[in-house]
């Protein structure tokens, strides 16, 4: 008993001696309370793949990044995982199976986490008593159990030094000189949001998917952004959303993003604790740290990603001008997605126009 006083003793002391944010604003009780419960679970399990939020290094990052900023002592196991969906089936089993979950903070985007809405499988804490500067009721969907944390945009990775032409549109992809130098995904990214109803629809979707699979050279994952910048493929349309192309710009590889002007798509991707998380203190602290300033800054280093709306995102300034080109993005939420129950309708044909040849 003594020792476990002591140990809580001297998170207090820590947090006291912190008092503040590294934005510089006082820390609020709720914070300073979940970052005590965050320190005394000393835990935090999770996974996705390499390329989101740079993976084992990224992670790493966080880790030092969190505990300097709110006094805590939480250390990250993360475990290099499989896609997104596959992330989202097994936590819904393992919560049906009232089991814990095998990892304790869920990265998603709409795709993924509309089927998993009904389960009603994730915490719903009152995210804006812990950073109430930083955290907007705009950012939070599905009564609170999903944090906005970066906006993607979809469009199509290509390789700028070897492309036939600059693409502005989807339809460019369809022309002679692309023939054989284009790449598509095995699972449609992207084109699920065109077939929706209030965006291209069934029939434009379906012709133009149809017609573009006379142009394909091959199929690729979303990640494989190498394969372009060596020349493999010259294209992947489409993309999920447009990160590969800059981090590889980074590296010095000629690959460019294009936001079709016929096409434009913003997505979010989420944050979410599981109710049967095994830390969900230092989830939640996980979760509110991504959302400050510095972890914001993370994001963009590590993945080229942050939330538009915030001020100063890099991703904001990439909307600005295509704002001024008078370009509308459709945006994708969840609540969008489970309104439109058709993209699921219609996603099993689409992955078979894509897949046929």
């Amino acid at each position: 008993m003594m020792k476990r006083f002591s140990y809580t003793a001297a998170a207090c002391a820590a947090l006291a001696l912190l008092g503040a944010s590294a934005n510089g604003a006082e820390m609020t009780g709720e914070l300073k309370a979940l970052a005590e419960a965050a320190t005394a679970e000393g835990r935090l399990n999770l996974s996705w793949s390499q390329s989101s939020l740079g993976g084992s290094q990224g992670a790493a990052r966080i880790e030092a990044a969190m505990n300097k900023m709110f006094g805590t002592k939480v250390k990250i196991n993360f475990a290099p995982g499989a896609e997104m969906a596959r992330i989202a089936n097994q936590l819904a089993t393992e919560f049906q199976a009232k089991q814990p979950a095998s990892v304790d903070v869920y990265l998603g985007s709409a795709a993924q986490i509309a089927p998993l809405v009904s389960f009603n499988m994730f915490e719903a804490p009152d995210w804006r008593k812990f950073l109430p500067e930083r955290i907007s009721p705009d950012y939070l969907e599905v009564d609170n159990q999903f944090v906005r944390f970066v906006t993607g945009l979809s469009g199509v990775t290509y390789n700028s030094r070897l492309a036939p032409s600059k693409p502005t549109m989807l339809t460019d992809f369809l022309k002679p000189e692309w023939k054989g130098k284009v790449a598509s995904t095995p699972y449609a990214a992207s084109f699920d949001v065109l077939v929706a109803d209030d965006v291209w629809g069934k029939d434009k979707t379906f012709d133009y998917v149809t017609k573009l699979n006379k142009q394909l050279a091959g199929l690729i994952r979303c990640g494989d952004a190498e394969r372009i910048a060596t020349g493999e493929f010259i294209s992947l349309v489409m993309d999920c959303t447009g990160q590969d192309a800059l981090v590889w710009q980074e590296r010095g590889a000629p690959l460019a993003q294009m936001v079709p002007l016929d096409a434009a798509q913003q997505r979010y991707y989420y944050l979410a604790v599981p109710r049967n998380a095994k830390f969900p203190n230092a989830a939640k602290l996980f979760a509110v740290f991504m959302m400050t300033e510095e972890g914001q800054k993370i994001a963009w280093d590590t993945w080229k990603a942050d939330l538009h709306t915030f001020q100063g995102s890099q991703i904001g300034k990439q909307m600005q001008a295509y704002y001024a080109q008078n370009v509308k993005f459709k945006e994708v939420t969840i609540q969008w997605w489970v309104k439109h129950p058709e993209i699921d309708e219609h996603k099993r044909e689409l992955i078979k126009i894509v897949t046929t040849k």
